[in-house]
């Protein structure tokens, strides 16, 4: 019997040992303190931590509610450099010249971002634990700075990218990812694959600009590693082309197909966890709304409470026609007109509440998570797009036939705004939006469990680089073969160029025989 127990033990034991020596220890960074971003960041983290992985993650977001034993929080400092929420008050149409005035933002955003972390005493703790005990992978984010790829030049370890939206225009080349501008729509834009030509006009424009734009944000990237590790740290553009893995929050069922290298990875909805129990009072709210019910959620950062009196009067007019019960998340305290068919909430659990089964429509801002979330539960949406990659994704539900997009300039206009209400509620869109989230749904693995199989897979064979392409080490004019281009039209025009000289020798030599023979002729 003693015999049986030490061999238990010594079985265990060994186990223990097997598993620690796959485990690797991950550096999580992510300095941009936008919530909805961290959603997406969130889930892989904890994944990796309850895959046996030793986690570390820097964030304004700690965790303090849900402690894992393998996750551990630091916090950066400085969340006042991202406006907490947008007062829409101030919005208006979009134009042109928003896709510049949003690089700008995302630009500052860069700017304000980078310092904050830099200068935070949570990087400081890190770069001390990694001299201790070294840190084997960072993950962070891809957005509106590299500044954290200097922090792993600095500890000397590979690191992934993850996106909480479509990549930017710049992130394309450090992978050798193809960016067609001609049906691969820019973050900027407001269009779907399918462009017109001056459509495709303005996203090859904006989307070859804003690449030559970011550059200013690399050079202040540097300055500032420069100014906290001193000299010697590469340009962040040349770090950026040692990424190993790019994990993106989209799927080509909702945003399009497109060409895709092994280290671009999609794993749109990879926040979008089990179900979980509603309140007890909302359940049977939504249980007893058989008639059906519209959610309404412009998201944790515009304000629907701010909208000017003109569209919430225009919005609330148009739902009293609609014989449908309408849950709204409203910030403030309740408005005194509400029609009876209306319910505000300050807050909303959206995923569970969208997939509950007599949720009709969904209003929405346009947001990627929300979209993702209601597309997910094969519930039709109108979007009213504001700001960032909302026009976006409004542009790849109409395209999919489940979305229909209300302008936000026109929402003064309750007709205009019943309409697109009704629209949405088409028995069409409800039977395109079930057969797109059937294939949303339809994967091999859970986009968690995907993200967990690609960071680790990097870990595996990060010495040889396998997933990563060629094109990511090329310079634009080799890439876009510019100079093969040129030669080969110099090429055409020398040849031309040759065949218009012996066409003229020829032509002149004929010229000359023609006149000597008529002399002879005339002698």
């Amino acid at each position: 019997m003693r015999t049986g127990w030490i061999g238990l033990a010594v079985g265990v034991l060994w186990i223990s040992l097997l598993h620690n020596s796959s485990a690797y220890r991950i550096l999580g960074l992510f300095a941009h303190p936008g919530l909805s971003h961290f959603k997406v960041f969130q889930p892989i983290m904890r994944a990796l931590a309850e895959s046996g992985h030793h986690v570390t993650v820097v964030s304004y977001f700690p965790n303090l509610d849900d402690p894992h034993p393998n996750y551990k929080d630091y916090a950066f400092q400085g969340q006042d450099i991202l406006t907490n929420a947008f007062n829409l008050e101030g919005f208006s149409r979009r134009t042109f010249m928003d896709n510049f005035v949003e690089f700008y933002e995302l630009a500052d955003w860069g700017f304000g971002t980078c310092s904050s972390a830099l200068n935070s005493p949570a990087l400081d703790q890190v770069l001390a634990l990694h001299r201790s005990k070294p840190f084997d992978l960072i993950v962070t984010e891809f957005f509106s700075t590299d500044c954290m790829l200097g922090v792993s030049h600095v500890m000397r370890v590979p690191f992934v990218g993850l996106s909480s939206c479509a990549l930017m225009p710049w992130h394309y080349d450090r992978v050798g990812q193809p960016d067609s501008p001609s049906y691969i729509p820019s973050e900027f834009s407001t269009f779907s694959e399918q462009m017109s030509f001056w459509e495709r006009f303005e996203n090859w424009f904006v989307t070859r600009s804003v690449k030559l734009l970011y550059r200013i944000v690399e050079w202040n990237d540097n300055r500032l590693l420069a100014a906290k590790f001193g000299d010697g740290i590469p340009d962040v553009r040349d770090i950026a082309r040692n990424t190993s893995l790019v994990l993106v929050n989209q799927h080509y069922t909702l945003s399009g197909a497109r060409p895709l290298v092994p280290a671009v990875v999609e794993v749109g909805g990879v926040h979008i966890r089990n179900l979980k129990p509603l309140p007890m009072d909302l359940q049977q709210w939504l249980d007893d709304s058989p008639e059906g019910v519209i959610v309404i959620s412009w998201g944790s950062v515009l304000r629907a409470s701010t909208l000017p009196k003109e569209k919430r009067d225009a919005i609330l007019s148009a739902l009293r026609r609609i014989p449908m019960k309408v849950l709204w998340k409203w910030e403030d305290d309740n408005p005194s007109d509400l029609p009876k068919n209306v319910v505000v909430r300050k807050w909303l659990p959206q995923r569970d509440v969208l997939c509950h089964p007599n949720v009709r429509l969904f209003l929405s801002h346009g947001g990627l998570l929300g979209v993702s979330e209601a597309v997910y539960c094969s519930v039709p949406v109108v979007t009213t797009p504001i700001y960032g990659d909302q026009f976006l994704n409004a542009a790849a539900l109409m395209n999919r036939g489940i979305g229909v997009t209300m302008h936000y300039e026109s929402i003064n206009q309750p007709e205009y705004v019943y309409q697109c209400i009704q629209d949405a509620l088409g028995s069409s869109m409800k039977k395109a939006a079930m057969a797109v989230s059937e294939a949303y749904r339809s994967r091999p693995q859970t986009p968690v469990e995907l993200s967990v199989w690609c960071i680790e897979n990097v870990m595996k064979n990060r010495e040889h680089r396998l997933e990563k392409s060629y094109g990511g080490e090329l310079s634009l004019a080799v890439y876009y073969s510019w100079d093969v281009i040129v030669v080969f039209s110099a090429m055409i025009v020398g040849s031309l160029a040759a065949v218009i000289l012996i066409s003229k020798r020829l032509s002149s030599l004929l010229g000359k025989k023609t006149r000597t023979g008529k002399k002879t002729k005339r002698s």
